[in-house]
């Protein structure tokens, strides 16, 4: 059964259409990676999922209920998580009151609750030793851990992971990996963005690439990797 569905979604911003007509799925307990090059429109697809912005047309619907007429914050109480590309954290605070922020705002919690699940989720994302940490001191490992750690403390359905391996060692990506399939196992579906596309294979189920905001091509990650289409578009071979 579909958990979400974004149906023939389309976004301009003045005469540069950066989605048109784009449509998929995501069933619970799924992961699935989006593919794309630079400006293809990756991000705008999870700003009109998240409620950052709005689309032209189409509907975006969450356990078959359209959630157009919600705001991102009340999106993210209905059961979306999100981290963003470049780490935003609250850097005058610490690590667990950055996790107490998502905890609070994203449940309805009392103050013990919230704190409770704060621990936890710095526990599951190696921050726990770094509880106590200014945000502000976090090396970039850390501070998309913590990126992670506030998505998590929303207690998500779906979760929006965009490029959040970029910039990473090949040791920190494996161990990111790592995590976000323990994520999954945990039954949160993930929708992910991300060029380090070994990291991508790793961990979902299907592939979407898209150009130019339209869908390409879907599939099994082999058949997509192996189509023209990505070849072409996204590596840049003919």
């Amino acid at each position: 059964m579909s958990l979400l569905k974004v149906q023939n979604v389309s976004k301009s911003f003045g005469s540069l259409k950066v989605t048109n007509d784009l449509s998929f799925e995501l069933k619970r307990g799924e992961a699935i990676g989006i593919l794309g090059p630079n400006g293809a429109g990756k991000t705008t697809l999870f700003n009109l999922i998240s409620g950052d912005i709005t689309p032209d047309s189409g509907e975006i619907l969450f356990n078959d209920k359209s959630i157009l007429a919600l705001s991102s914050s009340d999106r993210c109480v209905a059961g979306f998580g999100r981290t963003y590309q470049i780490p935003q954290p609250f850097e005058g605070m610490s690590v667990f009151e950055n996790v107490l922020v998502g905890a609070v705002y994203g449940n309805n919690y009392s103050e013990k609750e919230a704190e409770e699940l704060a621990l936890y989720v710095l526990e599951q994302t190696g921050l726990i030793d770094k509880a106590e940490a200014l945000a502000g001191t976090l090396s970039l490992l850390e501070r998309k851990r913590l990126e992670l750690a506030k998505a998590l403390s929303t207690q998500p359905k779906v979760l929006l992971l965009d490029e959040i391996a970029g910039g990473l060692t090949e040791q920190e990506v494996f161990e990111l990996i790592e995590l976000i399939k323990d994520i999954r196992k945990a039954g949160v579906s993930i929708i992910w963005i991300e060029h380090i596309v070994h990291a991508l294979l790793s961990v979902v189920d299907r592939l979407i690439a898209i150009n130019f905001g339209e869908l390409l091509i879907e599939g099994t990650p082999e058949d997509v990797m192996n189509s023209s289409e990505v070849k072409e578009v996204y590596m840049g071979i003919e």
